[in-house]
């Protein structure tokens, strides 16, 4: 897709990709965090699991093709309701020109490539906000928005786990889970409002970055901000349950709502694509409803495989035709 001379991420210069301020040996040394984790992760997933190579293979071929291409396109899907989100929320906090829809769920594809590949796991929201970063007055404030998105995601996923808890209580999982996952909610959806009431009150760097933060200009809007993330939270939780449900149709899908949200937190740590993490949490969990571990641990895996057909499509959509970007 040609990008329009006419949006804030198009310019009349040579293609350009973010350049990390972190040197070599800050990035050798994000690549060993992320090796370090992941091996503490699949560790640990072996010391719970136990799970024979013969088994895994075993749960692996019995996952339905069909359900891996619903899983494949409920994830490309997502990335367009991330787009719109996006897109309002840079609208809510006062963009002086928001690009088009399509160009920013371009955007979040290759930004994905970069989140996944890169030795941290953030290159693609700098990548994100580089390229849309004269969306705003100021640059910080198209690098502080990504932040906020993420804030949002967080926040959707903690109030689908819990809602759907409130309804659907899993023996196993306490009550006061569902409580703790509201207030965690509920405290990210309102973090942008509350770091603007007591943002003088931080210590001088995080009141630099609250400073820098654009105001909000339709609060209103932020409550579609959070709609959506609840709404890429569910899509992800339906995404794992096509492969989990393929495997032990026995699980239902208001144990894949509450589970899989609370699951895919783990990818948040400094795992190379949540591997070990992601598999570990989804034994624990689905164990609670009588999942074999060679099962959850199929069914996590897939979800990996999922994630990075998409990922490596975003960075054969920036070779092909890299992103553009403002001087």
């Amino acid at each position: 897709m040609a990008d329009d001379p006419t949006s804030p991420v198009a310019d009349a210069g040579a293609p350009e990709a973010p350049r990390p301020d972190a040197g070599p040996a800050s990035r050798w040394t994000f690549w060993l965090i992320r090796l370090g984790a992941t091996a503490a992760a699949l560790a640990l997933w072996w010391w719970i699991a136990r799970v024979s190579l013969a088994e895994l293979l075993e749960a692996l071929g019995r996952i339905a093709p069909l359900a891996a291409l619903v899983a494949l396109a409920l994830t490309f899907g997502n990335l367009g309701i991330g787009a719109v989100r996006w897109h309002i929320l840079m609208r809510a906090y006062g963009a002086v020109a928001v690009p088009p829809i399509a160009q920013l769920a371009r955007t979040y594809l290759i930004g994905l490539f970069f989140n996944t590949f890169l030795p941290a796991n953030v290159g693609g929201d700098v990548f994100r906000a580089h390229v849309t970063r004269k969306a705003f007055p100021r640059v910080p404030g198209a690098y502080l928005i990504v932040l906020v998105e993420r804030v949002f995601g967080l926040a959707g996923l903690f109030l689908l786990a819990s809602a759907v808890l409130l309804v659907h209580p899993i023996p196993g999982i306490e009550v006061w889970v569902a409580a703790l996952c509201l207030m965690l909610a509920l405290s990210g959806a309102a973090s942008p409002l509350l770091i603007h009431l007591f943002g003088r009150r931080l210590p001088w760097r995080l009141r630099e970055l609250a400073r820098a933060l654009p105001s909000v200009h339709a609060p209103r809007m932020l409550l579609g901000v959070l709609f959506l993330s609840v709404c890429t939270q569910t899509v992800a939780a339906l995404t794992g349950h096509a492969l989990i449900d393929s495997l032990w149709p026995a699980v239902s899908l208001g144990d894949s709502l509450v589970l899989i949200p609370v699951a895919l937190i783990s990818v948040y740590l400094p795992t190379i694509a949540g591997l070990g993490a992601r598999e570990t949490a989804f034994v624990v969990l689905f164990g609670t409803v009588g999942v074999p571990e060679a099962d959850a641990t199929a069914a996590s895996l897939a979800m990996l495989a999922v994630h990075l057909v998409v990922a490596l499509t975003g960075g054969l959509v920036h070779v092909l035709a890299p992103a553009r970007s403002g001087p």
